[in-house]
Parts: structure tokens; C-alpha cells; sequence
């Protein structure tokens, strides 16, 4: 695997590409998402992630099975985050699942699904109110999601992509698992 540029896609091991997830993948991605995330995750999510413009679920394949997948969403904001250098981004982005199977793990396909999610998601961001594209002067995303505190892989993940943890954790009365806030900027 060669090294990326930040505005490039990461590598990706042999036989694994990314894409869209289509119609005719939900019951594959709804097992798959069954099988490695603790809770249970309704139709209606899934038609969300096909349908709601501002959603996306990317998969990874390799020989046409799907293998992982990352799912997140572009949050508007009325005010911008400041970036830290000067510049306000419109938007972040909030990951919603992700999961990579158990054989496929430690080959860069979590940090990838993750960077292209999240450059997908912020190019939506940079459209403007009468749908025209704004110029913007950095390539980075505020990246957020929530994972299970007891997930300490999950955690480490997140860390070594940047994302540190939110000093106050809570718990999540919908899914009664004790979750911690997960944030970073990531170059995209």
C-alpha cells in the first residue's frame, strides 16, 4: 500500500473496493450490521441511509460479498465550528454504524470507509442554500460518533484516526449502553 495525500482515497488491501450501498444490498448489510453491532437497527434506518439525501452508507467488498460498511450523516450548522486555523467549516459529520468483519479487520478498511464517508458527506456540506458550490480553503471535516465505552478496540480505533474522547460520557437511553462522544478533524 502506498501513502495518500490527504485529498486522495487511502489505499485499499487487494480485492477490496468501496462503494455505495444499493437497494439490493440491505438484507446482506442488515445481517451484516446484526451480526457485529450490538443493537438492533429497523428497516426504516436502512431506507433512510438509500433515501435521505443527507445520508450514506458506504460498503467495502471483496469478491462481490460485502465485508464492512460505514454509515453517517451531514449535520448542517447555522454557525460553522471554528476549525483552529482561522476558517469555519458549514458542517460535520456524525458516524452512524460501522463495522468491518472479524477476517478483514486490521487491513485499513475501517480508516478508509471512515475518510470516505466523511468526503462524500463534506462536499454535500459545501453546498451553499440555493444549491451553487462554496469555495472552501481547507480539506478538513469535524468528524463525530458515539461508541460503547466498553468497546476499547472501538475506542483505540477512533484514536488513532485522531478522534479523542469527550470528557463527559452519558448514557444512552435508547440503547441502555453506556456511549462516549468521539470528535476530530479529519483531512479529507
Amino acid at each position: 500500500m502506498s501513502p495518500a495525500s490527504p485529498t486522495d482515497p487511502l489505499p485499499l488491501p487487494d480485492g477490496i473496493h468501496l462503494r455505495l450501498m444499493k437497494a439490493s444490498d440491505m438484507p446482506d448489510v442488515r445481517t451484516l450490521h446484526a451480526n457485529l453491532l450490538p443493537t438492533q437497527y429497523p428497516p426504516a434506518f436502512f431506507i433512510q441511509l438509500l433515501l435521505h439525501p443527507r445520508y450514506l452508507c458506504l460498503v467495502a467488498t471483496h469478491e462481490d460479498a460485502i465485508v464492512a460498511f460505514a454509515s453517517a450523516v451531514i449535520e448542517m450548522s447555522h454557525c460553522g465550528a471554528n476549525l483552529g486555523d482561522g476558517t469555519n467549516t458549514p458542517a460535520h459529520v456524525t458516524l452512524l454504524t460501522l463495522g468491518v468483519k472479524t477476517a478483514f479487520r486490521r487491513r485499513g478498511i475501517g480508516r478508509a470507509l471512515v475518510h470516505a464517508v466523511a468526503r462524500r458527506l463534506r462536499a454535500l456540506g459545501s453546498l451553499s442554500a440555493e444549491g451553487m458550490w462554496r469555495e472552501t480553503k481547507h480539506s478538513t471535516i469535524l468528524v463525530r460518533a458515539e461508541v460503547a465505552h466498553s468497546n476499547t478496540s472501538g475506542r483505540c480505533f477512533y484514536s488513532c484516526l485522531g478522534m479523542n474522547e469527550e470528557s463527559v460520557s452519558h448514557l444512552d437511553i435508547k440503547l441502555t449502553t453506556r456511549t462516549q462522544l468521539v470528535a476530530g478533524l479529519l483531512s479529507v
